[in-house]
């Protein structure tokens, strides 16, 4: 109940109407139903002598508002009537009763946050070569994902961890790569002759070159005889909120 249905719920116990109460708080019958209807505020000098006349104090005026304000500060939005009858009903269950209610609530919420992410794994890189060149850590680790914020053909992911790849990545970014080859112009993260590389693949007619993201670096050839393959096709970053997943260890696809 807010203020103004307040004021109106208590002027109509005592039976005074808007005009009596406006006499008795020297305002217009007008501003009595603008206060109730909560079109406008009474001032402080009004408050008080709406306080004295109807025999109540601020708390009765104002503790909805108060209440209202710091759930909003809280969640974000005032709660619905449908979750105040559902406080209020809960409120009068005996404990058993709310101890079955707060299983059920504790359940469906366990069951739809893990329906909310998706696991993937995710490969770290190693020992640092040259030409921005790297190993990858024996076993990649699992990130969680937000199933709204997962790339079409997602297979596995990257975690840059070197400035080296700006302006196109930052250091920490999240690559999203499918298990599909790269093809001509298409980035990806490539291993020649067991180093690996992020880079873009250049064919042309003088050959296969691997072109460096950062202007800084050489492009590297790709000879006939070199032990070559792309371990995965950079589709993007991942967006939006991700997590280590400490519950399980990570594994590349079957290729």
């Amino acid at each position: 109940m807010g203020i103004g249905d307040k004021l109106r719920s208590r002027r109509m116990e005592l039976g005074l109407t808007r005009n009596q109460l406006a006499q008795k708080v020297c305002v217009t019958p007008s501003a009595i139903a603008n206060y109730e209807n909560d079109i406008s505020t009474p001032k402080t000098d009004i408050l008080i002598s709406l306080i004295n006349v109807l025999g109540v104090d601020a708390n009765y005026l104002y503790l909805d508002y108060l209440s209202n304000n710091v759930v909003r500060s809280a969640y974000g939005h005032d709660l619905s009537q449908e979750e105040k009858d559902s406080i209020e009903k809960y409120r009068q269950l005996d404990e058993n009763s709310k101890q079955l209610v707060r299983m059920i609530v504790d359940s469906e919420y366990q069951r739809i946050h893990r329906e909310e992410w998706v696991s993937f794994p995710c490969l770290i890189p190693g020992i640092q070569k040259a030409n921005t060149g790297f190993l990858l850590q024996e076993r990649p680790i699992t990130y969680k994902i937000r199933r709204k914020d997962i790339p079409s053909d997602l297979a596995f992911c990257f975690q840059i961890q070197a400035d080296e790849y700006e302006p196109v990545f930052k250091k920490y970014d999240v690559l999203a790569l499918s298990d599909q080859q790269a093809t001509n112009n298409e980035m990806g993260i490539f291993c020649l002759n067991k180093v690996c590389y992020i880079r873009s693949l250049r064919h042309d007619d003088t050959g296969c070159r691997l072109r460096a993201l950062n202007v800084m670096d050489p492009d590297i050839e790709v000879l006939p005889e070199d032990n070559f393959h792309c371990i995965g096709k950079i589709i993007g970053k991942v967006n939006g909120l991700f997590d280590l997943d400490d519950s399980s260890s990570g594994s590349l696809p079957e290729k």
